[in-house]
């Protein structure tokens, strides 16, 4: 009995990829630009950024390599825009289960971002939830020489499968200033196809062995 469960548990691993393997736990992911692209949202301003370039702002956006980084404030690391809200999109390739949004605040009223509006879909751009009206905290530090900005963490509590983020990023005094802005969340590993493959083979010997 016990090598026919064996069997059963490998056959159902080959049926389809969202297939859950018994014992595997879901494996907590910080997005960033090694897992994740951010762009401007449809109708934003093609060209919104006050201080360097377009790509290097959105690059900014996304650079830093986990939620607990610390990051100076120049020219050449922050995201500055005037005037209008700035929508940006983030794709994080696959749909995960987020459990943090992690965002490095300017230091000081006048240039933070006071408000942000949050809407997330599934990988069909099927809506899963809204956050609105996220008021962050300014940044923990100066952000100049050697005291560098760390990451508020916003806990979540859903929403779940979500592959696409809206974001809309607002201030007082129509400006939007930042370093940083990323996503921790939950997905469940499923085994490559040459593991399945063996797994698949070790459950069809068990099976003849019986």
């Amino acid at each position: 009995m016990q090598h026919t469960r064996i069997c059963v548990a490998v056959l159902a691993i080959g049926v389809g990829s969202s297939a859950v393997v018994a014992g595997i736990e879901p494996e907590s992911v910080y997005l960033w630009d090694a897992n994740m692209t951010v762009e401007l949202a449809p109708g934003n301003d093609p060209d919104p950024f006050n201080n360097v370039s377009t790509e290097q702002s959105l690059a900014n956006i996304i650079d830093l390599p986990s939620a607990d980084a610390g990051e100076l404030h120049n020219q050449s690391t922050h995201v500055w825009t005037t005037g209008d809200p700035l929508g940006l999109r983030f794709d994080l390739l696959v749909e995960y289960d987020l459990t943090t949004i992690h965002f490095w605040n300017y230091h000081s009223e006048g240039f933070d971002v006071d408000d942000i509006d949050f809407t997330f879909f599934d990988a069909n751009m099927d809506l899963v939830g809204t956050i609105n009206d996220v008021e962050p905290a300014l940044g923990n530090a100066t952000g100049s020489d050697s005291d560098p900005i760390f990451a508020e963490d916003i806990p979540l509590n859903f929403p779940s499968k979500v592959q696409f983020v809206d974001v809309v990023l607002s201030g007082t005094n129509t400006q939007v200033d930042f370093n940083n802005l990323g996503f921790t969340g939950t997905v469940t590993v499923i085994p490559e196809p040459a593991t399945l493959g063996l797994l698949g083979g070790l459950g069809l010997t068990l099976l003849r062995r019986r």
